[in-house]
């Protein structure tokens, strides 16, 4: 998702590579879970003059059929520098831009396996992977409306299996998990095994949108629910309205030691108008899935927490902290790192030079065993023009987090706040974050647009 499509879905909300083009077929074809056919982060604080703008949201559903369902994938392979070589991306097309398409491409060379076209109103609406660089679970939805019934429209779950080299290098199977219609979906991550896919959720949000949040664990194959917990803390994974709803977080849930505990944030804001003082606040919490109980927050426990300060008034961060980007934070599968990313300005608070501004970006990481102390993995420092602003995220982390995959890029005011003379869009800087050293990732230049993506 470009910088300014978050922009503008987040503050919707805030206010109420070789390409395999596959033809859309008709899905009802596809009606019957195990059948064959042929194949087919945000929710970022911004400055005072990125002013909010409203957006219709949208997503998705697909045509295609289905194929032969494949369900323990092999252990996780190899990969170059440290990255998987394989991703899944949801890229939003032109020209609203309400519509994903799912593009499978190839880290290392660059090379696009397919790109997946969903049926006119339908788009994807979420992508999650397995360990093994191989195995991926995608969602499709109808384009959702303003109409009560349809503002959280039905889901229709895919396993997505990828086989370089064959004759069908993607393929798509039809899950039997729920559809989880009138749910407000927050956040899904496949387990490392691919064997289970755990989903954040408020139900009945079209209708009581006040509803205890969810954290429900279904089996890939059968579709059953394995596991449930809720509680009244709104907080959990963001919280409603962080996420846009054509694209659901895939960060906010985290499988860790061997699948055997399930990682997940809280982040909330306390405004204090007379001191024009906005605090953040973040935690990680640690869900053992070998214990009893069913209220999230008393059965899970806090392993890690910070705190950012920022002006509403004009978006100055007065410290270096991941709290400052809305950027979820991740722990990574060892369970022993959390690793988020983080900004502040280097130009001091006030007018804007005529120059534009300074800004450090970074991404930072805490051990469990001292969440207090960071250790920087590596950052940059970027100059903005006038009316623009830097974006970073974090997008993937190995197991033990020393080796990331993050982007940054310059985002152009919007809104009626636009000035004449502003540079042209700027492309995504993707790159291997490790070392000290973010390090240009070349391969992945021509997604420079995406809504969400998973390795």
């Amino acid at each position: 998702m470009t910088p300014a499509e978050r922009v503008v879905r987040a503050a919707t909300r805030a206010y109420g590579e070789t390409v395999t083009e596959v033809r859309p077929l008709d899905l009802t074809a596809a009606a019957n879970p195990g059948e064959r056919y042929v194949r087919l982060r945000r929710r970022r604080h911004f400055p005072a003059w990125m002013a909010p703008v409203a957006a219709a949201a949208a997503v998705i559903a697909l045509a295609i059929s289905l194929v032969t369902l494949r369900t323990t994938p092999s252990r996780p392979a190899p990969a170059s520098g440290g990255v998987p070589r394989y991703y899944a991306a949801l890229i939003p097309q032109p020209p609203q831009g309400f519509q994903n398409k799912l593009a499978v491409g190839d880290t290392f060379t660059g090379a696009r396996l397919a790109t997946l076209t969903p049926a006119r109103g339908n788009s994807f609406a979420a992508v999650t992977a397995a360990a093994d660089d191989r195995t991926f679970v995608v969602a499709t939805q109808p384009i959702a409306t303003v109409a009560p019934d349809n503002r959280v429209p039905p889901r229709t779950w895919y396993l997505l299996r990828i086989a370089p080299g064959s004759s069908s290098q993607v393929r798509l199977t039809r899950l039997p998990i729920p559809d989880l219609k009138g749910d407000d979906v927050l956040a899904v991550a496949l387990s490392g095994s691919g064997r289970e896919i755990a989903v954040g959720l408020i139900p009945n949000y079209a209708t009581s949108p006040k509803s205890p949040v969810q954290l429900r664990v279904y089996s890939v194959t059968t579709g059953k629910l394995e596991r449930a917990w809720s509680t009244s803390d709104q907080t959990v994974f963001g919280g409603p309205g962080r996420f846009s709803v054509e694209s659901l977080s895939t960060t906010a849930l985290t499988w860790v030691d061997d699948d055997r505990a399930l990682a997940f944030p809280t982040i909330s804001v306390a405004s204090y108008p007379r001191k024009h003082e906005d605090i953040t606040h973040e935690t990680m919490r640690l869900l053992d899935m070998s214990a009893g109980g069913s209220n999230l927050i008393t059965d899970s426990r806090v392993i890690w927490s910070t705190q950012g300060f920022s002006n509403p008034f004009t978006g100055y961060y007065s410290q270096l902290s991941c709290a400052n980007t809305s950027i979820i934070p991740m722990l990574t599968a060892d369970g022993k790192t959390i690793v988020c990313a983080a900004v502040k300005p280097l130009t001091p608070q006030g007018p804007v030079p005529a120059g534009g501004g300074r800004w450090t970006l970074a991404w930072l990481a805490y051990s469990t065993s001292a969440p207090t102390v960071a250790r920087t993995v590596a950052q940059v420092t970027v100059a903005a023009p006038k009316w623009t602003a830097p974006a970073i995220d974090l997008l993937w982390a190995d197991s033990s987090g020393g080796t990331l995959i993050g982007t940054w890029s310059i985002r152009a005011a919007i809104a009626g706040f636009i000035d004449p003379n502003s540079p042209a869009a700027y492309p995504q800087h993707w790159g291997v974050i490790a070392d000290g050293k973010f390090r240009p990732l070349t391969t992945m230049g021509d997604l420079n647009v995406f809504s969400a993506i998973a390795w």
